[in-house]
């Protein structure tokens, strides 16, 4: 028995539009069946305008179905698609390739973007995601990190009925105010203008700007969003920052990692507390979860992973200095009373070893370099910190009274 042939109804002639798009994408799509399943989320970020066009398509090959007719396979990306107007963009335009045949990969220039949002909205909201702040870094693998761009975004008025489901998002993660909030920029046109002006100051080529794969479609539906609230055409390109890493390391060293093994490496929580990463807000607040952040920290990572691949030296601008010494980040010590007890051991340890000069000759292998005695007074400190305190005392004062009772005895 014959398969069916798919409907050819609006989302058909989307399904087909975007073939081409997902074969750019490494995706094994042979036809139209085969991409109808990938369309779905892509097809939600479409505004009803677009959507009125392919269905305009869909009525137009009912009415009257051509002999021999595919309509025109062309390149879409959703992420450029401006409100009422679909962007056909040619694929060699819009090759992250493009970029890197002009100059050397040592200079050229990436842009990476995170917007953050006040958690995903369920499905039974019209809105998908409530837009509260975004940011974007200007990045060279030569000069590191040459420019930033932040704001916070006002997100208006929020869903009606889902007003605990975004201070939940915000309270769980960046814990910005859904409301309220004196630094959020409500004039929508002028913002979007400024990051057009960021990434493309000329505005003539596609701005190209690069995100985690994981982040990509909140990426793509708040862009689109801020686009339809300043009423600008959205024109950006968004790809994966890991395909990104997997061709720099291929084009100098011949082979590419595992796709894998680089979403772990950009997952690193190593600079979350590092100086001039967060935003002064979120500094100030010390809350780790930043969209600036997240921008630099890609950053961050590309110039660990690959400036000894290309030879380049590393200066401030690639890595962060950390507060308590270059290269020497705070370590957090979860269980501190046990660490304390097996330091103070091996301190009592070590001073009978070295006699009453103090003179060290057998050092033990446990004991940290440079570790002092605990001798710290009882009321410093404060959370962990002082339970450590109090756990310690507790213990010395119980460890002295049995001590006097086997005397006396």
């Amino acid at each position: 028995m014959p398969n069916k042939k798919a409907a050819r109804n609006a989302y058909f002639f989307f399904a087909l539009d975007m073939i081409p798009e997902l074969r750019r994408r490494g995706l094994e799509v042979s036809g139209v069946r085969d991409a109808i399943p990938l369309c779905s989320e892509y097809w939600a970020l479409l505004s009803s305008e677009e959507k009125e066009k392919y269905a305009d398509k869909a009525r137009g090959f009912k009415n009257n179905p051509p002999k021999e007719s595919r309509p025109n396979i062309n390149c879409v990306n959703l992420g450029q698609q401006a409100p009422g107007k679909t962007v056909i963009l040619r694929p060699e335009d819009s090759s992250p390739d493009t970029n890197m045949n002009h100059k050397g990969l040592d200079q050229s220039v990436f842009y990476f973007l995170n917007i953050f949002s006040h958690g995903e909205m369920p499905s039974l909201c019209e809105q998908r995601f409530v837009p509260c702040e975004i940011g974007c870094v200007r990045y060279s693998l030569r000069d590191g990190i040459m420019g930033t761009f932040h704001e916070f975004i006002d997100p208006g008025e929020l869903p009606r009925g889902f007003r605990y489901h975004c201070q939940l998002g915000s309270s769980s993660t960046h814990q910005i105010p859904v409301s309220g909030f004196e630094l959020a920029n409500s004039d929508y046109h002028n913002l979007f203008r400024n990051l057009c002006e960021f990434v493309c100051p000329a505005f003539a080529m596609v701005p190209t700007v690069y995100c985690k794969a994981n982040d990509a479609y909140r990426v793509k539906w708040c862009l689109q969003w801020l686009a339809t609230k300043s009423r600008i055409d959205n024109r950006f390109e968004i790809f994966d920052v890991e395909n990104l890493i997997v061709k720099l390391y291929g084009h100098k060293l011949g082979e590419e990692p595992s796709r894998a093994s680089v979403s772990r490496s950009l997952e690193a929580v190593y600079w979350d507390y590092a100086s001039n990463t967060r935003c002064k807000w979120h500094e100030e607040s010390d809350m780790w979860c930043c969209a600036l952040a997240s921008c630099k920290k890609i950053a961050y990572c590309m110039s660990k992973a690959l400036l000894s691949v290309y030879g380049i030296a590393i200066t401030p601008a690639h890595l962060p200095s950390f507060d308590n010494g270059p290269g020497n980040p705070k370590v957090v010590i979860l269980d501190t009373v046990r660490f304390q007890k097996q330091a103070n051991r091996d301190h009592i340890n070590s001073t009978e070893r070295s006699g009453p000069s103090g003179n060290l000759h057998d050092r033990t292998t446990l004991e940290p370099r440079g570790l002092q005695p605990f001798n710290c007074p009882v009321g410093r400190g404060r959370g962990i910190l002082r339970l450590a305190e109090d756990n310690t005392v507790e213990s010395r004062g119980s460890a002295s009274g049995s001590s006097k009772q086997e005397l006396l005895q």
